[in-house]
């Protein structure tokens, strides 16, 4: 919807706060123009923001800003955005965002992050995604499994947190949620119904949370349901469902991968002992070998990062999904040097945008992040990254899993001079 400012303000009609011109307000910047500056002069602008907004600016709305009773200066909120969406990256005491700007320069850069989500409730962030309301998730192994004192945590930002974070990003999360089920969780997906599912690599097992679990915190919260496999899960790490809705869980130590059909997946809460459908294994040329991460392309196939040497990226065509057994990838991605440095290197997070374009995070020195074009993934080989994002600008130190998501930039302050600011 388009809000008509000045056919709202010539008219003398008192402006109402219905949902869907609120809604408006929430896609709309300070006036800036010379045409609908005199609004702002009027008051009809304030008095929109406080219809709106209410005192606390507080709503998450573009629009709702931190504007000085003066009108002299207006603080633009951060402003999610999927236009362009940033790639996250867990990164072992914080999480990283780098927006696209940062992933468009070709050949080895070393930009600094667009923001550093620095939370004092995170203890080892190893695994980062969205969900359908652009809230983002981090999955939190904590310290336990280590030696450490700190339980595992799965974290929610809202999408109102993270538009109200300023540098430095320390923000508190929305929701904290802990189990006595946890010990090393890492990497997590959600389904299309919005329950969680979560791959504990200490535990071997994966757990599911309903929606309903997802929205106020806990520290002994249970999940709906715990699906053990036989044979055994033997480090569960890379979790994924395919468009049919069947899960796919990525064996870290025992070199397989596991597929479960959706219809076998549990419906009741409980625990569960599940056979898999579908094993693939090894080829007998290191084509699964301590595979961390799992993702589906558009096509249906299934791309699988190898953290232990030769240290690949392997694609799985959706024909070789169907039965049991050994396939050789059709195409392997292998380690190139860009500036000096292995663009591959204990592979762990890999993610595809929405135009196919696959980043791939190392998790070994130099902690670099490969960004690969949807052109570079047919054909394999020791293929160079479009864009290399690595350097200590990058402050990558023990990156984890990835994903893309939503746009933030830190807030920044502007001042009025008639039509600019």
């Amino acid at each position: 919807m388009t809000l008509d400012l000045q056919d709202r303000k010539s008219s003398n009609r008192p402006f109402r706060s219905t949902p869907m011109a609120c809604a408006a307000v929430g896609g709309m910047e300070p006036p800036r123009t010379a045409a609908i500056s005199a609004l702002r002069k009027s008051g009809f602008w304030e008095h929109l923001l406080t219809v709106c907004c209410g005192a606390s600016l507080a709503v998450g709305l573009t629009g709702c800003g931190s504007y000085s009773s003066s009108g002299s200066t207006y603080t633009t909120p951060t402003t999610p955005s999927n236009s362009s969406p940033a790639l996250w990256v867990a990164n072992g005491a914080d999480v990283l965002e780098f927006s696209s700007t940062a992933l468009t320069t070709t050949g080895s850069a070393a930009p600094a992050p667009t923001l550093i989500l620095n939370s004092g409730a995170f203890a080892s962030p190893q695994g980062v995604l969205f969900d359908t309301s652009s809230n983002l998730w981090v999955v939190d192994g904590g310290t336990i499994s280590t030696g450490g004192k700190v339980k595992p945590a799965l974290h929610q930002f809202t999408s109102a947190n993270l538009t109200a974070l300023q540098s430095p990003a320390t923000g508190t999360p929305n929701v904290t949620i802990g189990s006595p089920a946890f010990v090393f969780p890492q990497q997590a997906v959600f389904d299309g119904k919005g329950d969680l599912w979560v791959s504990d690599n200490g535990a071997n097992a994966i757990f599911e949370f309903m929606p309903s679990q997802l929205m106020a915190s806990g520290t002994a919260v249970s999940p709906n349901i715990t699906i053990e496999s036989d044979p055994a899960f033997n480090g569960p790490l890379g979790i994924a469902f395919d468009s049919s809705g069947d899960l796919w869980v990525a064996n870290h130590a025992a070199n397989t991968i596991f597929e479960f059909k959706a219809a076998a997946l549990p419906t009741a809460s409980g625990s569960m002992t599940l056979a898999p459908s579908v094993i693939l294994s090894d080829d007998g040329k290191q084509s699964i070998q301590g595979p961390w991460a799992l993702a589906f392309d558009s096509s249906g196939n299934l791309w699988s990062s190898n953290a232990n040497s030769p240290n690949t990226v392997v694609q799985f065509s959706k024909a070789s999904l169907a039965v049991t057994g050994s396939p050789t990838p059709p195409v392997t991605l292998s380690s190139a040097m860009v500036s000096g440095n292995a663009s591959l290197n204990a592979p762990n997070g890999i993610a595809f945008d929405k135009t196919g374009d696959l980043s791939v995070v190392n998790s070994a020195t130099p902690f670099g992040v490969g960004l690969y074009s949807a052109s570079q993934l047919t054909a394999g080989g020791a293929v160079v990254p479009n864009v290399f994002i690595v350097g200590a600008a990058t402050t990558l130190n023990l990156p984890a899993g990835n994903t893309f998501g939503p746009t933030i930039v830190y807030g920044t302050a502007g001042t009025y001079n008639g039509s600019m600011y």
